[in-house]
Protein backbone atom coordinates (compact mmCIF):
# COMPACT_ATOMS: atom_id res chain seq x y z
CA UNK A 1 0.00 0.00 0.00
CA UNK A 2 1.25 3.40 -0.85
CA UNK A 3 2.11 6.05 1.89
CA UNK A 4 -0.53 8.65 1.71
CA UNK A 5 0.50 11.88 0.55
CA UNK A 6 1.80 14.56 3.26
CA UNK A 7 -1.04 17.16 4.64
CA UNK A 8 0.22 19.80 2.52
CA UNK A 9 0.46 17.66 -1.29
CA UNK A 10 -3.70 17.11 0.26
CA UNK A 11 -4.05 20.76 0.51
CA UNK A 12 -2.81 21.51 -2.47
CA UNK A 13 -4.95 18.94 -4.18
CA UNK A 14 -7.58 20.55 -2.83
CA UNK A 15 -6.86 23.92 -3.38
CA UNK A 16 -7.66 23.92 -7.34
CA UNK A 17 -11.80 24.79 -8.01
CA UNK A 18 -12.35 22.39 -10.50
CA UNK A 19 -10.91 19.37 -8.34
CA UNK A 20 -13.54 20.64 -5.27
CA UNK A 21 -16.36 20.55 -7.30
CA UNK A 22 -15.55 16.98 -8.87
CA UNK A 23 -15.29 15.87 -4.69
CA UNK A 24 -18.27 17.79 -4.10
CA UNK A 25 -19.99 15.56 -6.97
CA UNK A 26 -18.35 12.34 -6.31
CA UNK A 27 -19.98 13.37 -2.63
CA UNK A 28 -23.23 12.63 -3.90
CA UNK A 29 -22.79 9.28 -6.07
CA UNK A 30 -20.02 7.38 -7.75
CA UNK A 31 -19.45 8.61 -11.20
CA UNK A 32 -18.42 8.13 -14.96
CA UNK A 33 -15.63 10.60 -16.50
CA UNK A 34 -18.58 11.72 -18.80
CA UNK A 35 -21.05 12.09 -15.97
CA UNK A 36 -18.60 14.71 -14.25
CA UNK A 37 -17.88 16.19 -17.91
CA UNK A 38 -21.80 16.62 -18.03
CA UNK A 39 -22.39 18.16 -14.94
CA UNK A 40 -19.48 20.24 -14.47
CA UNK A 41 -18.99 21.49 -18.42
CA UNK A 42 -15.35 21.03 -18.82
CA UNK A 43 -13.91 19.50 -21.54
CA UNK A 44 -12.79 15.41 -20.94
CA UNK A 45 -9.07 15.95 -20.77
CA UNK A 46 -9.29 18.29 -17.82
CA UNK A 47 -11.76 16.37 -15.67
CA UNK A 48 -9.35 13.03 -16.55
CA UNK A 49 -6.10 15.33 -15.92
CA UNK A 50 -8.27 17.15 -12.32
CA UNK A 51 -8.98 12.92 -11.04
CA UNK A 52 -5.25 11.96 -12.11
CA UNK A 53 -4.33 14.34 -9.38
CA UNK A 54 -7.03 13.52 -6.81
CA UNK A 55 -6.11 9.76 -7.44
CA UNK A 56 -2.41 10.47 -6.39
CA UNK A 57 -3.74 12.37 -3.27
CA UNK A 58 -5.64 9.51 -2.62
CA UNK A 59 -8.55 11.48 -2.70
CA UNK A 60 -10.83 9.56 -5.04
CA UNK A 61 -10.41 5.48 -6.39
CA UNK A 62 -11.58 4.11 -10.01
CA UNK A 63 -13.77 0.89 -10.75
CA UNK A 64 -13.19 -0.55 -14.10
CA UNK A 65 -16.47 -1.62 -15.09
CA UNK A 66 -16.75 -2.47 -18.94
CA UNK A 67 -15.83 -0.02 -21.64
CA UNK A 68 -16.09 2.61 -18.46
CA UNK A 69 -14.57 3.76 -14.88
CA UNK A 70 -16.50 4.77 -12.21
CA UNK A 71 -15.25 7.17 -9.82
CA UNK A 72 -15.94 7.57 -6.00
CA UNK A 73 -14.78 9.11 -3.17
CA UNK A 74 -11.85 7.02 -1.14
CA UNK A 75 -12.89 7.69 2.59
CA UNK A 76 -10.13 7.46 4.92
CA UNK A 77 -9.86 7.66 8.88
CA UNK A 78 -8.47 10.05 10.67
CA UNK A 79 -6.92 13.92 10.29
CA UNK A 80 -6.79 13.56 6.78
CA UNK A 81 -10.51 12.18 6.26
CA UNK A 82 -11.82 14.74 8.88
CA UNK A 83 -10.40 17.70 6.79
CA UNK A 84 -11.91 16.14 3.46
CA UNK A 85 -15.34 15.91 5.35
CA UNK A 86 -14.98 19.33 6.77
CA UNK A 87 -14.39 20.68 3.08
CA UNK A 88 -17.18 18.63 1.39
CA UNK A 89 -19.56 20.18 4.49
CA UNK A 90 -18.31 23.57 3.63
CA UNK A 91 -19.07 23.05 -0.30
CA UNK A 92 -22.50 21.95 0.58
CA UNK A 93 -23.26 25.53 1.84
CA UNK A 94 -23.02 26.82 -1.31
CA UNK A 95 -25.77 26.94 -4.18
CA UNK A 96 -23.51 26.04 -7.23
CA UNK A 97 -22.16 23.20 -5.35
CA UNK A 98 -25.54 22.04 -3.82
CA UNK A 99 -27.07 22.49 -7.62
CA UNK A 100 -23.85 20.41 -9.19
CA UNK A 101 -24.05 17.38 -6.26
CA UNK A 102 -27.94 17.82 -7.13
CA UNK A 103 -26.99 16.82 -10.50
CA UNK A 104 -24.75 14.10 -9.90
CA UNK A 105 -27.56 12.22 -7.78
CA UNK A 106 -29.82 12.13 -10.36
CA UNK A 107 -27.20 11.34 -12.97
CA UNK A 108 -25.96 8.45 -11.15
CA UNK A 109 -29.75 7.40 -10.46
CA UNK A 110 -30.32 7.68 -14.34
CA UNK A 111 -27.95 4.57 -15.11
CA UNK A 112 -28.56 1.76 -13.00
CA UNK A 113 -26.61 -0.44 -14.87
CA UNK A 114 -23.15 1.52 -13.50
CA UNK A 115 -24.77 2.43 -10.11
CA UNK A 116 -25.95 -1.59 -9.79
CA UNK A 117 -22.67 -2.83 -10.51
CA UNK A 118 -21.06 -0.20 -7.99
CA UNK A 119 -22.99 -1.66 -5.30
CA UNK A 120 -21.44 -5.19 -5.80
CA UNK A 121 -18.16 -4.03 -5.87
CA UNK A 122 -18.51 -1.92 -2.87
CA UNK A 123 -19.64 -4.91 -0.96
CA UNK A 124 -16.72 -7.00 -1.92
Amino acid sequence: MNTPPSTTDLLVALAEPTRLRILNCLAAAPLCVSDLQAILAVPQPTVSRHLKVLKEAQLVRDTPIAQFVLYRLQRTPGVRGRLVATTLDALAQEEQMRAERHQASDRSRANPRVRAASLVESSS
